[in-house]
């Protein structure tokens, strides 16, 4: 019987919907060109997200290195902001501005990035 109600309560730990706040992410990517291989990209960030009805807005900040192909590593500093806006059960669309702060040369980089997504 405890066996039951423990696993009862695992599935409703798991069934309950995340909630707004505080999170730690991981990103890892790994680039190239045809067969080519350029380089790996690893980065760690904290962030933030809340929900304002249908928007669910974020800022994330971390720090990153980048591993070139040919030796070496650079690293950097990312900050990203962004809002993902749930339109119908089925159909969201999402936003995004990121800027990467690279430590050797003092430059920026930046994206925007916008899109949909359709859930059947």
């Amino acid at each position: 019987m405890k066996a039951i109600a423990l696993a009862a309560l695992a599935a409703s730990a798991l069934a309950t919907p995340a909630l707004a706040g505080p999170y730690v992410e991981s990103k890892h990517e790994f680039k190239g060109t045809d067969e080519d291989y350029s380089k790996a990209v690893h980065q760690g960030r904290v962030g933030y997200e809340t929900k304002m009805g249908r928007l669910t807005p974020y800022i994330e900040a971390g720090l990153g290195v980048s591993y070139p192909d040919g030796g070496g590593s650079d690293t950097f500093k990312v900050l990203e902001v962004g809002s993902k806006l749930k339109l119908t059960d089925s159909f969201s669309a999402y936003g995004k501005w990121e800027n990467v702060f690279q430590d050797s040369d003092d430059t920026r980089d930046w994206k925007v990035e916008v899109g949909t997504k359709y859930k059947f």
